[in-house]
């Protein structure tokens, strides 16, 4: 059965897939990379880690094999604890192990995990088609162009022979001065007159101007001024309505522990609460028992993640619950 396939698909939805009994694929989104030594941009891809101590079973992957597979849910955990043990059989023997599309295994010195994801395989969905892009740097040095100049040629011009001319004697023109006539004076007598008609007109044109925007403003001022003291009155209005608004079903449960007796449940609720948990009784189980939860989430990637933050603080008995029970 191709387990590392199946774990190659649910890493292209979600940011964590655990392995039960051997450890956790978490994935991260990383940006768009620039190496200017080599001049290369790489696309904003998902860089994987892997965390040996995340191993318990959290059922996405025994879900899902279990889907594709059409078989049991306990068929497909144990085939995933098959491929467990292939796994170790083959770091064992051969003291490498490589999943396909995932990364590669080995062990240090103290016999510890060591993980090598394959950076050729990008698990994010939004750069899916794009691939690094290799740049090239621009010599921007000055390059100087002579032009080569043609050297000056000599031209030889023949000699210029100088003519003789004959030289014409000018004889003076003798003109009687022209006498001063009263038809000027009155010409400029005109040219006055219409210089003050043409000013006098153009300073009556501009206050008549003046005169129209000053009537203008004072009208628009007095029909705001009536818009704003008029009442407007809706005989007829529109009915109200209310809207309901569903609520927020939280079908994702951390479980804290199941008791058979409700007192004991309710006080474990309460220890919850005055320690800062929105903890609450989410109902019996088909064995009888009352379910206690730290709390309750809408989103899985959000329950799952309180879920390892539990456990990092020592609740190493808390386990994801979905769905709902009747209460």
């Amino acid at each position: 059965m191709q387990i590392a396939t199946y774990i190659s698909d649910l890493l292209y939805r979600h940011e964590c897939v655990v392995l039960p009994g051997y450890g956790a694929f978490i994935s991260r989104r990383v940006p768009a990379q620039h190496f200017a030594s080599s001049h290369t941009i790489y696309p904003p891809k998902k860089g994987l880690s892997f965390n040996a101590q995340i191993q318990q079973n959290d059922g996405l992957l025994v879900n899902y094999v279990a889907t594709v597979e059409s078989i049991p849910y306990q068929q497909a955990v144990q085939e995933v604890r098959n491929y467990v043990r292939f796994l170790d059989h083959e770091l064992d023997t051969n003291g490498v192990v490589t999943i396909h599309k995932i990364g590669r295994f080995t062990r240090n010195d103290e016999q510890s995990l060591q993980f090598t994801p394959m950076y050729l395989v990008n698990y994010l969905p939004e750069a899916f088609g794009l691939t690094a892009h290799e740049t090239y740097a621009v010599d921007r040095t000055p390059v100087e162009t002579k032009i080569p100049v043609p050297a000056a040629a000599t031209i030889e011009l023949p000699p210029v022979q100088k003519e003789e001319v004959e030289e014409t004697p000018v004889v003076p023109l003798h003109v009687p001065a022209a006498s001063k006539t009263p038809w000027l004076r009155y010409a400029a007598i005109g040219a006055v007159l219409i210089g003050l008609s043409y000013v006098g007109f153009n300073t009556y044109t501009t206050q008549e101007a003046q005169n129209d925007i000053a009537v203008q403003e004072m009208a628009d001022e007095e029909f705001t001024r009536e818009i704003q003291e008029a009442t407007f009155m809706i005989s007829n209005p529109l009915p109200s309505i209310e809207l309901e608004v569903a609520p927020v079903v939280k079908n994702y449960h951390i479980v804290a522990g199941a008791f058979r007796d409700p007192a004991n449940a309710d006080k474990k609720v309460a220890q919850l609460k005055r320690n800062g948990y929105d903890s609450q009784r989410i109902g019996v189980n088909k064995y009888g028992l009352h379910n206690v939860a730290f709390s309750s989430h809408a989103d899985r990637n959000d329950a799952i993640n309180e879920l390892y933050r539990l456990r990092k603080q020592g609740f190493t008995g808390a386990w994801l619950l979905t769905g709902s029970l009747s209460k």
